[in-house]
């Protein structure tokens, strides 16, 4: 039996982690860039960091990740990320929203 994945808070997650791939498929195919592109595996990892970063902060600022903000803040992170490191992330990509920005505002200082 699987009691675990049971758990609303196991399925919540899931539902993030599936959310988080989701939006890191559509930043790819929307940068025409290949999913076997060697940059990707840094790009999560710094991605990754600055998302679970971001966790601590919106708590802090009352901001609840639910399965559809965090998500949406994983693909700002990773977009963050990968401008950073030369990939021109164009106008209109992600979507823009004045929480989520405040929130990327204090993790990328």
């Amino acid at each position: 039996m699987d009691d675990w994945g049971k758990d609303p808070a196991v399925q919540g997650m899931r539902r993030v982690f599936k959310g988080m791939e989701t939006s890191l498929g559509e930043i790819l195919g929307r940068l025409a860039i290949s999913p076997y592109d060697p940059r990707i595996r840094g790009w999560l990892e710094k991605a990754l960091a600055k998302f679970e970063q971001s966790w601590g902060v919106a708590h802090q600022m009352g901001i609840s990740m639910n399965e559809e903000k965090a998500p949406a803040v994983y693909a700002h992170c990773l977009a963050k990320v990968m401008g950073a490191e030369g990939v021109e992330i164009p106008e209109g990509t992600l979507p823009e929203e004045r929480q989520t920005q405040k929130l990327l505002n204090e993790v990328f200082k």
